[in-house]
C-alpha cells in the first residue's frame, strides 16, 4: 500500500522551475532515497509537508491530498529532519525532546528513543555541548518523538562522523522492519545506494529510478569491440595454448574431415575424389588466409583515457581510486578530481582486473589497493572506506561481500 504518492508535481517561481515534473511513491514499510541537489530536495520536502503550494500535480499522504489546509493531518503523520534546522541550545537533551512531545500532545518513551539514537549518556547534557553529529541525531530523535508513519530526512549523513552514519543506517533498517516509511533526499549517490535499493536520480532529464541490482546481469554483452569465441568442449584441450587463428584453422580442418567421415557409404573412386577435393579446398583456404591474414600485436592497457573538453587525459591505473557509473557514463575518481571515461564500466572491469580492481557494486569499480576499511552497517548493507583524503565510502553489495572475502583471504 502506498503511504506517499507524488504525482506529476511541479513548482514554478516566475520563470524559474524549482521542482520539475516528478512522479514517485513511497510504500508502507519502504525506504526511498532521492539523489538531487539541495535546493530541489528542500523544495520537495516542503511540498510534501504542505508548507508551500505547488504549481501542478498532486501529493497524497495515506490517501489524503496534501495542501496548505491539511497541515494538522500531516503534522501527526510525518516527522521531518531538515539539514539546517536549529535547536534550543540552552535546553538539555531530554528537555528538548519533552518539549516537542508536549507540542505533539504525546507521551514519548524518551529512554528508548535516546538509546536508538546513541544519546543515552547525553540525556542531561546541554545541547550547546553536543557535537555536530550528536545534534543531527537529536534532530532525528525529535522527528520521531510522536512515532510518525513517514520520516523525511534531508541529507542526514552530511558532515557527520562514522558512528552517526552507522546509527542512522541501522535506525532506518529498524524503522522499515517496523512498517514505517522513510524518504531521504541526499546529494551523495553512494549514501542513497547504501541505505536502500529504491533510489531515484535527478538529472537534466528529470527524475529517474536507478537499477540498483547488486549483481551484473549475465546477459550483459561485451562492449567496445571485445569478441567472445565459443568452441566445443571436445576441442578445448587440443587447441589450448595455440594462437586463435591457428586454433580456428585446425578446428575448421577437423570439421571438414568429420563431414567426410560421416558421409553415407560410397565407392573407393568416390572416396578418392572426395579426398582430392578436400585437399584442394585446404590448399586454397591456406593460400587465401596467407594473403588476407594480418598479424595484430596484442596491446596491454597501461593508461585509462578520459576526455575533458577537447583534451584527452591518460591516467595510470594506480592513480584511480574508484570508478562510478552514472547514467551510463563511467567517471574516474582520482586525486585531482573526477573525469568521464569513454569506456563503459563493464569494459573497464575486464581491462583493470590485472591491476587489482574489483566490481563491488553494479555501479562501482574500486581499486582494492586503496581500500582501508570494510564496514558492515546492517546485515544487508556494507561499505568500503578508502584511504584517500576524503575517506570516500563506496557501497559493497551483499552478493559481492563473500567474493571479496575470498579475494582478501579472510
Amino acid at each position: 500500500m502506498s503511504l506517499l504518492q507524488v504525482k506529476q508535481v511541479r513548482k514554478n517561481a516566475g520563470s524559474n522551475v524549482l521542482i520539475p515534473y516528478v512522479d514517485f511513491e513511497v510504500k508502507q514499510g519502504q525506504c526511498v532515497a532521492i539523489q538531487c541537489n539541495h535546493e530541489l530536495g528542500s523544495q520537495l520536502l516542503e511540498s510534501i509537508m504542505g508548507r508551500i503550494s505547488i504549481s501542478d500535480g498532486e501529493i497524497f499522504l495515506d490517501g489524503i491530498q496534501v495542501n496548505m489546509a491539511s497541515q494538522e493531518i500531516v503534522r501527526k503523520s510525518v516527522g521531518v529532519q531538515r539539514l539546517n534546522e536549529g535547536v534550543y541550545e540552552r535546553l538539555k537533551v531530554a528537555e528538548f525532546l519533552r518539549f516537542y512531545a508536549m507540542l505533539h500532545e504525546v507521551k514519548a518513551d524518551l529512554y528508548t528513543l535516546l538509546r536508538r539514537l546513541g544519546l543515552s549518556e547525553k540525556e542531561n547534557t546541554l545541547i550547546s555541548k553536543l557535537s555536530l553529529s550528536e545534534k543531527r541525531r537529536l534532530l532525528i530523535a525529535k522527528a520521531l518523538v510522536h512515532e510518525p508513519k513517514l520520516l523525511l530526512l534531508e541529507d542526514p549523513e552530511q558532515n557527520v562522523d562514522l558512528e552517526t552514519s552507522y546509527i542512522l543506517r541501522n535506525l532506518i533498517a529498524s524503522l522499515v522492519e517496523e512498517g514505517k516509511s522513510v524518504l531521504i533526499t541526499t546529494m551523495v549517490l553512494e549514501q542513497a545506494i547504501s541505505v536502500t535499493s529504491e533510489v531515484y536520480l535527478y538529472s537534466h532529464s528529470g527524475l529517474k529510478k536507478l537499477d540498483t541490482s547488486s549483481e551484473v546481469p549475465e546477459t550483459e554483452a561485451p562492449e567496445d569491440g571485445l569478441n567472445v569465441t565459443t568452441i566445443a568442449d571436445g576441442d578445448t584441450d587440443r587447441t589450448d595454448g595455440l594462437p586463435t587463428d591457428q586454433a580456428n584453422r585446425e578446428l575448421s580442418v577437423d570439421n571438414s574431415e568429420e563431414d567426410i567421415n560421416t558421409l553415407p557409404y560410397i565407392t573407393e573412386n568416390e572416396v578418392m575424389t572426395k579426398e582430392s577435393d578436400t585437399a584442394q579446398i585446404k590448399n586454397k583456404t591456406a593460400r587465401d588466409e596467407d594473403k588476407s591474414e594480418v598479424f595484430v600485436q596484442p596491446v596491454r592497457l597501461e593508461k585509462i583515457p578520459a576526455k575533458v573538453g577537447d583534451k584527452l587525459i591518460l591516467f595510470d591505473p594506480t592513480e584511480v581510486d574508484y570508478i562510478e557509473s552514472q547514467e551510463g557514463v563511467a567517471n574516474l575518481h582520482v586525486l585531482q578530481g573526477t573525469y568521464p571515461c569513454s569506456f563503459s564500466l563493464t569494459v573497464l572491469e575486464e581491462k583493470l582486473k590485472p591491476y587489482g580492481f574489483f566490481r563491488c557494486h553494479r555501479s562501482y569499480l574500486v581499486n582494492l589497493q586503496k581500500v582501508r576499511e570494510v564496514i558492515t552497517w546492517t546485515r544487508n548493507s556494507y561499505s568500503l572506506i578508502l584511504e584517500d583524503t576524503e575517506k570516500s565510502s563506496i557501497p559493497l553489495s551483499k552478493g559481492k561481500y563473500d567474493e571479496l572475502k575470498q579475494i582478501l583471504g579472510i
